[in-house]
């Protein structure tokens, strides 16, 4: 094959590989395409066989020179369409797998689009396809319908069998696991991650300001509940959240979980059309209004009527957290700490996250710190009308980027490979039940 920037952007991009005629050296005339293997009743190519090799060499892969290996090469190669042809042959037969056309169309459409948008003109495109041994768009359309027919049909055929529990898992021997291990090539790498636990202090209205806030929800809940004035408009003129507020309280649908607690359990015992008297949370007071309910989920629109924080407030939350950071530091149980001070919607123990997706408060703060040290407190402020934070952290261990020990991926490529054995158990049952011969010399 002709090598080729472009070119191989469309075979390594989807597996596509050129079919292009073997000629004789001598008189330029076409080899006549040959059998070397037969599945059942279909026959094997060596055309086939040559797509699947060029494949492999745009790939990056190393085809050998030496003719007693590569022979060995190509029966590989070959016994990989051979299980591929086996599981097609038993996806037409299996009544319970099917794939539609809508289905098919979607993924050939969304794979020719990906390769299509890596070339900078339909000319381009058009002249790298001939490269690959395709006459036009539309004939390597055709080509690559049938490819992703192929694919999806053996997709559904595991789906099926799975659902079906007749694709069992084979669990694998620890020597297997092990030799598993040592024949990948690239060891997966873990980023740079931190463990810690932590005490998270919420600043906290007292209870002269909540009766206030009270107060002002009733006479909220009033204008709406007794219709004076429009929802929408009464959420955009009194409403706390900035979020929402805008938006007539707009919350959309949501599911058991995604709310706090206290908001959840009302919304979800409303029909549509009501409007919930106050029900108060950690954020203040909400007036709801149900606009649909399905099975598991709920649209709803709120107003929220929050206390309002004094600047006292906040200094008070956060010298409590710095009582709770002298107290760590002079050896007092972070136990006993976290259960008497913790905000108990906050995670309490974070293991190995990556230094990478930690909140913004927390990345730099984290930088050289040593096992046992005390942090904080830090603010995590998440607007309003969320009440601010503050953190104090009992930092446990940093872990450097690396390669990813046996130990670490044990159970993963335990998973994996007894999803391997399965699969090869169940074509190999495939194989004793139809004719296969391989011609290949």
């Amino acid at each position: 094959m002709r090598g080729n920037t472009l070119l191989g952007v469309i075979l390594v991009a989807l597996g596509v590989s050129s079919v292009e005629a073997q000629q004789t050296p001598d008189t330029g005339l076409a080899v006549v395409d040959r059998i070397v293997a037969v599945v059942g009743a279909t026959p094997i190519t060596s055309s086939r066989l040559q797509e699947e090799i060029n494949v492999v060499r745009q790939q990056g892969g190393t085809v050998p020179t030496d003719s007693a290996d590569l022979e060995k090469f190509k029966r590989e190669i070959i016994d990989r369409i051979i299980e591929q042809e086996l599981l097609v042959q038993q996806a037409l037969k299996d009544t319970t797998v099917s794939v539609s056309e809508q289905e098919l169309q979607s993924a050939v459409e969304g794979g020719l689009r990906e390769i299509r948008n890596q070339f900078p003109s339909e000319l381009d495109y058009a002249r790298e396809l001939r490269k690959a041994g395709f006459d036009s768009p539309e004939d390597y359309r055709l080509w690559y319908t049938e490819q992703k027919r192929r694919e999806l049909l053996q997709q559904a055929l595991f789906r099926s069998l799975r659902a079906r529990g007749e694709l069992s898992p084979v669990q694998p021997t620890e020597a297997e696991l092990r030799a598993y291990y040592d024949r990948l090539t690239r060891k997966p790498t873990r980023p740079a991650t931190v463990s810690f636990r932590q005490i998270v202090v919420l600043a906290e209205a007292d209870s002269a300001t909540w009766r206030a806030a009270g107060l002002r929800a009733d006479s909220v809940w009033g204008l709406v509940r007794d219709k004076k004035e429009d929802f929408c408009s009464v959420a955009r003129q009194y409403s706390d959240d900035p979020s929402t507020a805008q938006r007539c309280g707009e919350l959309g649908f949501f599911r058991r979980g995604q709310m706090v607690r206290e908001f959840e359990i009302v919304a979800f015992r409303m029909r549509p059309g009501q409007v919930s008297p106050p029900v108060r949370s950690p954020f203040g007071y909400h007036i709801i209004e149900v606009q649909r309910v399905e099975t598991a989920e709920v649209q709803a629109r709120h107003i929220l009527v929050a206390p309002r924080l004094t600047q006292e407030d906040r200094a008070q939350a956060r010298r409590m957290a710095e009582r709770v950071r002298e107290a760590l530091t002079n050896g007092s149980s972070f136990d006993s700490l976290q259960r008497i001070f913790h905000d108990r919607r906050e995670q309490m123990v974070v293991e190995d996250v990556p230094r990478q997706n930690l909140p913004p408060a927390y990345a730099g703060v984290l930088d050289g710190a040593t096992p046992n040290a005390v942090i904080g407190p830090i603010e995590l402020d998440q607007g309003p009308p969320a009440p601010p934070k503050y953190a104090v952290i009992l930092f446990l261990e940093a872990k450097e980027e690396g390669e990813l020990s046996f130990e670490d991926l044990r159970d993963q490529l335990r998973d994996r490979l007894a999803q391997e054995n399965a699969f090869d158990r169940y074509v190999e049952e495939l194989k004793q039940r139809t004719y296969v011969t391989v011609r290949l010399e």
